[in-house]
């Protein structure tokens, strides 16, 4: 059983998948006119249920879709286009910070209008269904998500 993700690898990357357990990847199409960038959160689209977009406020949390997935020979995904979705799985993310192990996940939104993942709790909303798999003090980090329902 694996139990440790050295995130020192120059081959793990944000955005990939952290190993060969099973995951459930989908095809998303953004409804973003932004691009994308690899280990990003995205969520359902409320004016149609085949679109999906980056979360800007703590109430789009509440239908989260994936962590958007690294593909080769580009840099992040491409406004109005389709991109692959982890649903469940294990991904790497750039974090701001991970206490412990099997922390729970945290988005904090800045007033750029980003979001990025933290295992702080005070001010954050929680991203449920995902935990840290690592302690980590910011930086590539590695999470486990299910997005499926029944966590």
């Amino acid at each position: 059983m694996q139990i440790e993700f050295l995130t020192n690898r120059e081959r793990a990357q944000i955005g990939q998948k952290v190993d060969a357990t099973s995951a459930i990847v989908i095809s998303a199409t953004s409804n973003s006119d932004k691009h994308i960038p690899f280990g990003s959160l995205v969520v359902y689209d409320e004016t149609d249920p085949f679109l999906c977009k980056v979360p800007i406020t703590k109430a789009h949390l509440e239908k989260p879709l994936g962590i958007t997935l690294r593909q080769l020979h580009c840099q992040d995904y491409a406004p109005k286009n389709p991109m692959a979705v982890m649903r469940q799985g294990r991904v790497w993310i750039d974090a701001e910070k991970a206490e412990f192990v099997g922390d729970a996940v945290y988005v904090k939104f800045l007033d750029n209008g980003n979001a990025i993942f933290t295992s702080t709790k005070t001010g954050n909303t929680p991203l449920k269904g995902a935990i840290f798999l690592e302690k980590s003090d910011g930086g590539k980090t590695p999470i486990e998500v299910n997005f499926l329902g029944g966590i």
